[in-house]
């Protein structure tokens, strides 16, 4: 019978599982630091650099749910395209097989207590003593120790089960030998793993029943079949609210696996013998070593299927990445999409790294929309008869856009700052709310630009072709040092400043020998052309100090400031 303890024992062994799952890959982000961001750099080369980067980053952190809701976030920001992110996709599925290896070649094998409590007692204590790397590499062993102890507390409950008559008529009931109790278990599989939100958890459980010979190996597989859906859950409800791009990357990632789960259906047989085939073992015999060798089996079909997906999907990127577009459709002309931060996820926050190069990320679109204000000013001073119309209005918008991405980004980087960070991650968090209030000076300046141009308009004041030439000038310089920075603010890796001080040098020269010329003509004019000489003159001023605040953000950029 089932009693009050063994559920106790069940529940509080899935609880400690997935708590040592969180610590550990918590504890392994941060000891991988700033090679997760190099991994992530890799993501913009290739389908294969991105399957690879997957594999990696996922092995490393040991979440493949992470991983995904990241790469949405990088998506939805624009640093990698829908169809890289496909092969990052495939990579995560395959490396969050790790864990299931772990399980299967430590978790039955070993007797857990030599492992759990001393990596658990050398781990707690380790955070306490010493520098702070060897305070994450004690939360890796911390969270490994209570993994392990977890699943320890669920074999043991469960193994008192074994002798149950109630448990036996229902183990003999849901054997998956044909395709109807075959299809309920992968239902019953992603349904699980969707109310955990962790499908090396349910993982764990699927292992843990067939080693103590409650479900048999077919149903194992099949119930694994089911976790591949399930886990992609996590990544669709991470994309609600965020842009069509994010949606697109989650539905990808669903894709992938259904697709993937239906083939394996159709060839589940053969493709079991294969396993049986490769992995040493009858795990098919009904003895209690043919249950141990069930894990190996069960490790063995969740890496291959993984494998030969990503396989058969590799060349098709391009045709999935299709497929989730037309799942997620293109705005109807004249809808817009609501304001949303694409990069800054509070999910990543305590991952410095992570956290930091998503901060660029959102500090590089704010950059662009200063930019394409800015563009859109040099093209009303370009035109300076023509009413400023609806180009007004989205210079104005774009200004608040700004504003706002500067009150989340820096929200943001505090919520970063109050995490533990290294030296130089905390300098590069203080230039990031550096930066961020420099580009919004920017926008600021864009603005006052915009207000000098209806001036201009509203009285009808003339600029002579000179003018209007010196102000393009100018204008074209600024717009290049933008260019210089956009190039360079979501992966700083270059020291930009011998081209900075070069620019900033001229933008300041120019400045003064136009302001100087403006004012000789006005005194050759008269009173005629003081109005128009004095925006003309604000107008340069402008100029000069969106040079002056994009010089600063170039010193963050290259570490000077």
């Amino acid at each position: 019978m089932v009693s009050a303890d063994m559920i106790i024992s069940v529940i509080g062994g899935l609880a400690l599982f997935l708590y040592g799952m969180r610590v550990m890959s918590e504890g392994l982000q941060k000891v991988a630091r700033d090679r997760l961001r190099q991994a992530l750099g890799a993501m913009t080369s290739n389908r294969f650099y991105g399957v690879g980067t997957g594999l990696m980053v996922t092995s490393a952190i040991q979440s493949s749910s992470a991983t995904t809701v990241m790469l949405v976030s990088f998506v939805s920001a624009g640093l990698i395209t829908l169809n890289q992110s496909m092969g990052v996709i495939m990579g995560a599925n395959i490396g969050t097989t790790v864990t299931g290896w772990l399980v299967a070649l430590l978790g039955f094998k070993v007797k857990i207590s030599v492992l759990a409590l001393p990596a658990i007692s050398i781990g707690f204590f380790a955070r306490f003593f010493g520098s702070k790397r060897l305070g994450d590499w004690g939360a890796v062993l911390l969270g490994f120790g209570l993994l392990f102890l977890g699943l320890d507390f669920m074999k043991h409950a469960l193994g008192d089960l074994k002798h149950s008559q109630v448990i036996i008529d229902w183990m003999s009931a849901t054997r998956a030998d044909t395709i109807g109790p075959r299809i309920l278990a992968v239902l019953i599989g992603a349904g699980v793993t969707i109310i955990i939100q962790s499908s090396s958890a349910t993982m764990a459980i699927t292992m843990t029943l067939a080693v103590q010979g409650f479900i048999d190996l077919p149903t194992a597989c099949a119930l694994i079949l089911g976790e591949n859906i399930g886990t992609t859950v996590t990544a669709n409800l991470a994309a609600i609210g965020a842009s069509r791009a994010a949606k697109r990357t989650a539905r990808a990632h669903f894709l992938f696996n259904i697709i993937g789960v239906i083939w394996a259906l159709a060839l589940f047989m053969p493709f079991m013998h294969l396993i049986d085939w490769i992995v040493p073992g009858d795990a098919f015999a009904s003895t209690q070593t043919s249950n141990l060798v069930a894990a190996d089996h069960m490790a063995a079909f969740h890496t291959l299927f993984n494998i030969i997906n990503t396989l058969l999907f590799l060349p098709f990127t391009h045709q999935l990445a299709w497929l989730a577009s037309k799942m997620v459709p293109n705005l109807s002309e004249g809808e817009q999409e609501e304001f949303r931060l694409m990069y800054l996820d509070t999910k990543i926050v305590d991952a410095a790294p992570m956290a930091l190069q998503a901060a660029r990320g959102e500090l590089g679109r704010m950059l662009n929309e200063v930019r394409e204000m800015f563009r859109k000013v040099l093209d009303l001073i370009s035109r300076p008869t023509e009413k400023l119309g609806d180009l007004a209005n989205e210079i104005q918008a774009s200004e608040h856009l700004v504003d706002r991405l500067e009150t989340e980004i820096a929200s943001y980087m505090v919520s970063v700052t109050g995490q533990p960070l290294s030296e130089e991650q905390s300098r590069e968090a203080a230039g990031i709310l550096s930066a961020v209030s420099d580009i919004e000076r920017m926008g600021d300046h864009c603005e006052s630009l915009l207000k000098l141009a209806r001036r201009r308009y509203e009285k009808k004041l003339e600029f002579s072709d000179r003018v209007i030439k010196d102000l393009q000038e100018i204008g074209a310089v600024v717009n290049e040092f933008l260019e210089l920075l956009a190039k360079h603010i979501v992966h700083p890796e270059t020291n930009i400043m011998p081209r900075a001080n070069q620019l900033e040098e001229n933008i300041n020269e120019m400045r003064r020998k136009m302001r100087k010329a403006h004012v000789a003509r006005l005194q050759e004019e008269g009173k005629e052309g003081v109005a128009a000489g004095l925006v003309s003159i604000d107008m340069l001023t402008s100029f000069e100090k969106m040079g002056d605040h994009a010089y600063n953000v170039a010193q963050v950029l290259s570490g000077v400031r």
